[in-house]
């Protein structure tokens, strides 16, 4: 617990310096935008993103996004957070999807990313998806409306773009 408490403390932290925004417009994003955005009300800003796959914009920072969902949920290992879309993660989205009711394809688009975002919550200003157990992502989302996430050792703060990857753990 007290370790729990630490990474949430160290978030708060990181997640001030870059602090959200949020403009009143409803939310509406489109990949052409080249990063997940959103605007408004929070909570519908990723029902609109993706998809993401092992054919479809396979190795970028949402990538690492969605390899940190299938962490924190247990559905992936640690090492297979490299923003590459292969077929571990395929794998992995496959039997995350078939646990949540959702057609089992291994493609991230809307209705995915619609269902991962029911476990996203707030703190302030920062965002956080509630994993299994004690897991989290953390998150952010900036005054032009993109989002962002840390990863890695150093709490690296990115956006998250469907056109690079751009974490140190990106090889």
């Amino acid at each position: 617990m007290h370790l729990r408490i630490k990474a949430v403390a160290m978030a708060m932290a990181v997640a001030t310096v870059g602090a959200v925004a949020i403009p009143a417009a409803s939310a509406s994003a489109n990949v052409s935008q080249g990063y997940v955005t959103g605007s408004g009300t929070w909570t519908d800003d990723w029902g609109d993103e993706g998809p993401i796959s092992a054919s479809t914009r396979s190795y970028n920072n949402v990538v690492a996004m969605w390899q940190k969902i299938l962490l924190a949920d247990g559905y992936l290992a640690a090492s297979g957070v490299d923003c590459r879309f292969g077929p571990a993660t395929t794998a992995a989205t496959k039997r995350w999807q078939s646990d949540r009711g959702l057609v089992s394809d291994g493609v991230v688009g809307p209705k995915t990313l619609a269902k991962a975002a029911t476990r996203l919550s707030t703190y302030e200003s920062w965002f956080y998806y509630d994993g299994l157990g004690s897991n989290f992502v953390y998150f952010g989302r900036l005054a032009d409306g993109k989002w962002d996430m840390s990863l890695g050792p150093d709490l690296e703060w990115k956006p998250l773009a469907y056109t690079y990857a751009s974490f140190s753990i990106c090889s």
